[in-house]
């Protein structure tokens, strides 16, 4: 399958040039385009007076000066035709690099990691964040490495987003012919006023396991039994210690798109390996039709089970 344009959002930043090497570098393992785009602020004058200079003279200078730092610590990496086509348009970062995305097709946005407080979370303040909350191609948060990732693994429910979760961690991996490792977390029930007091948690967590393996043996059945990770606990605090035990450098999860007052009140998987990004982490959409479909026709055995 031939890949589609790389989008990186850059803005001078550390975090965003790891960003832009990345992308770059996914783009040309990939023999597909890099395209970098840049967000710039819009300026409002205090109190509604006129601004002193033209605000497209700010734009003009803004974008001249992040051409001129692309340059001098990209120049060594990133080709200079890949630099010199850089996107640039006045708005919001996460608005702006998903209004690209989506004109370009992209088969990817990268975006570095930034951490904010849980009200700056709340309220959309991580770009991020918000390109999982509302992007239709899947979101590359880069951590602490921009180097092509050799240890991959994926977070995966038994629901509707194991599927295309398995399916892009695996493409990745074959990518850059990195090791894989598919980990799957049973929770404790979340309600138990809707769950029998009877419940056997041994058995949920067999059924779970079971589950899993045919669901590993379907989408990736070469890989090994070493590779296939069953634990018990809170979804994102046992994600990370997998992480960290495994050593991987990308993790790729499933994201089901909650709305706005569910990650307010309870969050999600999702949400909190990006709030505390153990490592860097590809988040893949799930459209909603998709999993409330296979939700349904799950309902009878949801319990225990880790939804991302």
């Amino acid at each position: 399958m031939k890949w589609q344009p790389i989008i990186a959002g850059v803005d001078g930043s550390p975090e965003s040039l790891r960003a832009a090497a990345l992308a770059w570098r996914v783009a040309r393992a990939a023999d597909t385009r890099c395209v970098l785009v840049h967000a710039v602020p819009e300026v409002w004058a205090p109190g509604g007076l006129a601004p002193l200079v033209n605000s497209q003279d700010i734009f003009v200078r803004l974008v001249s000066e992040l051409r001129h730092l692309l340059d001098r610590d990209l120049g060594a990496e990133i080709p200079a035709s890949v630099r010199e086509s850089l996107i640039a348009r006045p708005g919001r970062p996460g608005v702006v690099l998903d209004q690209v995305a989506r004109e370009q097709g992209a088969e990817l946005i990268v975006v570095g990691a930034r951490h904010h407080g849980a009200l700056a979370r709340g309220l959309g303040g991580s770009t991020a964040h918000y390109l999982v909350r509302t992007s239709a191609a899947p979101v590359f948060v880069v951590g602490a490495s921009s180097h092509a990732p050799r240890r991959i693994l994926v977070a995966t429910d038994l629901f509707g987003a194991a599927g295309p979760t398995l399916s892009t961690a695996n493409r990745y991996a074959g990518l850059f012919g990195a090791q894989l490792g598919v980990v799957h977390i049973v929770e404790p029930a979340k309600y138990p006023t809707v769950v029998p007091l009877s419940l056997d948690e041994g058995v949920v967590e067999e059924h779970a396991r079971a589950e899993f393996e045919r669901l590993v043996e379907l989408e990736l059945p070469n890989l090994s039994a070493e590779s296939r990770i069953v634990r018990r606990g809170r979804a994102h605090e046992e994600i990370a210690e997998e992480v960290a035990a495994s050593k991987a450098d990308l993790l790729v999860v499933g994201s089901h798109g909650r709305g706005w007052i569910d990650r307010l009140l309870i969050g999600s998987t999702t949400e909190r390996l990006l709030n505390r990004l153990p490592t860097s982490l590809l988040v893949v959409p799930i459209s909603k039709p998709a999993a409330r479909r296979t939700v349904t026709q799950a309902s009878g055995r949801r319990e225990g089970m880790v939804v991302i």
